[in-house]
């Protein structure tokens, strides 16, 4: 018999719980070349909620995109202005009344620690930065002169050949003092303390000079950021619109950088390590800490989360991506790899034991952008680390755009092109996307800007890395489907109480079932809230979705379609579809 395609519904469930009593104010508003995107922070009593936000889109083309993590409304939840230092967290759909504590758990590690008022647990520990474990001029000495055989050694100047600098152009940088202009402040807020540059002198410096890596940053910070201003972020579009306080020589001397997120929402600080190879001479490393400040701007802590999360994985593969995309026409043009990030940073491995090298002998790259991963490869670990890992999968992806691009439009028009879909795939994020989320906002930024001329080469690049369904991301099944409609509508889900609501569909229908694609239409305040489970006429169980701290609205979507289901349905595959259905809310 023909195998049969089933699709099992549950039409729309009322709401089960009053509407969210929103006391929200704007703090955050960025445009795009797409809309306006604009943040809003929940206070109750005059007391912010820490992680209730609504975030909102409204696009050129009339559509308007919402996003809600809200508190709900209730007579036990009333707060009033306290002086005894205590704050309000929204954290698995409750608000919990908590203190809130910085502090470095490891060393350059800070870490926002919130612990009950009354019972003094710790209920959540956030990261406050974002690290890569790397070390730049306009392109690192090894890709500049494509000679690998090239070492640290102690920060000789004799150790690079002349051929690797280059005399550059340092736009509007105030006349005196520090360096310091429009999009760069050179600061000194950690160990080491540096002999300063001064912009009134002499530029002129080697790397054996301290100074030289603040020159080198300033002018790789601030060249990307013309570029991007290039790209049309500029003036109310601007990202990064502030001048960002660098670092050179931070980190104690560690071989570690990082950007450090600061109290000012989308604002933060860079830090670079002078550990091994002084990360501020890889030009790979300073655009990639430089990327998560871009991100941080646009979408202020969207891209966070644990070392297992995507989110953090997209915020480090979008870094070396940025990196990729800097500096690929100058790597290529001197015949090295531009796949290889960072690999001036890995070239201490000679030097003495002093200069904490972070490398093993032998090193080529800290990272590479052409990874054959795919999402099977996906590592769930919260491993220190792990982030980095998972990130060459969607580097790998976007390199991907990139090459397919400048293949079609020729390197300068693709790359702009590539960079600016990317660039705008990040505005109005939510917190926590998954690499499927962000993918699909690169489809609608192609589709708003470019007429959808680039969606061939997204979709190759993302469904062959499993992160978007194979083909042309057209995400509808193919072959013979019959449908099943329940006209089990209009029921209220009710709250703990665990039968929950079932719904059913009876199928007279004997061909064995190839695929299920089950399509759930619910409306609800917190969609987290719910656990969704289909059952077969056998009795056989599939979860579609477990609770969560999900607070977004309503849940619409085809599970084993354009949804991940929290248990595979190819358990159904070759039962009978006859006999009842049921759904379980």
């Amino acid at each position: 018999m023909t195998p049969l395609r089933l699709l099992c519904g549950a039409l729309a469930l009322l709401e089960a719980r009053a509407a969210v009593a929103a006391d929200l104010r704007l703090v955050l508003e960025r445009e795009s070349l797409t809309g306006i995107h604009r943040q809003y922070r929940q206070f109750i009593g005059g007391v912010e909620v820490a992680g209730a936000l609504r975030v909102e889109s409204v696009r050129h083309d009339g559509t308007r995109e919402v996003f809600d993590r809200l508190a709900q409304a209730s007579d036990e939840l009333v707060f009033s202005q306290r002086s005894d230092g205590t704050t309000l967290l929204l954290l698995d759909g409750t608000v919990r009344r908590v203190r809130r504590k910085v502090a470095a758990e490891n060393p350059l590690e800070p870490v926002a620690v919130y612990s009950d008022a009354t019972t003094g647990e710790v209920v959540l520990r956030e990261p406050l930065f974002y690290r890569a474990s790397g070390r730049a001029f306009p392109v690192n000495p090894v890709a500049a002169t494509n000679d690998p055989s090239l070492q640290d050694r102690n920060d000789s100047a004799a150790a690079v050949p002349p051929a690797a600098y280059r005399t550059v152009e340092l736009p509007d940088l105030v006349p005196s003092g520090p360096l310091t202009g429009p999009h760069v402040t050179v600061v000194d807020r950690e160990l080491p303390a540096t002999a300063r540059a001064d912009a009134g002198g002499v530029l002129d410096f080697d790397r054996s000079q301290p100074q030289f890596e603040e020159v080198n940053v300033y002018h790789a910070i601030d060249r990307n950021q013309r570029y991007l201003q290039s790209l049309g972020y500029s003036g109310a579009r601007r990202v990064v619109g502030y001048a960002i306080p660098v670092d050179p020589h931070a980190a104690a001397g560690a071989d570690t950088s990082y950007y450090l997120q600061s109290s000012n929402r989308g604002e933060g600080v860079l830090l670079f390590g002078d550990g091994g190879t002084d990360d501020a001479e890889d030009t790979d490393l300073v655009l990639h800490e430089y990327a998560h400040a871009i991100h941080d701007w646009i979408a202020p802590g969207a891209l966070g989360g644990g070392p297992a999360s995507e989110s953090r994985a997209l915020a480090e593969g979008f870094g070396d991506y940025w990196a990729f995309s800097a500096t690929y026409a100058e790597t290529v043009a001197s015949g090295r790899d531009p796949g290889c990030i960072a690999d001036w940073d890995a070239r201490c491995w000679e030097g003495d034991g002093s200069q904490q090298c972070g490398y093993p002998r032998g090193s080529d790259c800290l990272r590479r952008t052409d990874s054959r991963k795919t999402m099977a490869d996906f590592i769930v670990s919260d491993r220190a680390g792990t982030e980095h890992r998972n990130g060459e999968i969607w580097s790998s992806a976007l390199r991907d755009v990139f090459l397919a691009l400048a293949g079609r439009y020729g390197l300068e028009q693709g790359k702009q092109i590539s960079d600016t879909i990317v660039i705008e795939s990040l505005f109005g994020l939510p917190p926590g996307p998954t690499f499927r989320a962000v993918a699909g906002r690169m489809l609608d930024a192609d589709r708003l800007l470019y007429g959808g001329a680039n969606r061939p080469a997204i979709c190759a690049a993302m469904s062959a890395r499993g992160i978007l369904p194979a083909g042309d991301c057209d995400v509808r099944p193919r072959g013979e489907i019959t449908y099943f409609q329940s006209v089990d509508h209009g029921r209220a889900i009710p709250d703990f109480e665990g039968r929950g609501l079932v719904s059913a569909v009876r199928i007279d229908e004997t061909r064995p079932v190839e695929n299920l694609y089950v399509r759930v239409d619910i409306a609800h305040p917190n969609r987290g809230d719910l656990e969704v489970v289909v059952i077969a006429p056998d009795g056989t169980e599939a979860v579609l979705q477990r609770p969560s701290l999900d607070r977004s609205r309503d849940l619409r979507a085809t599970f084993g379609l354009d949804t991940q289901p929290a248990q595979p349905l190819t358990i159904f595959r070759g039962r009978s579809a006859a006999g009842e259905w049921r759904l379980r809310v």
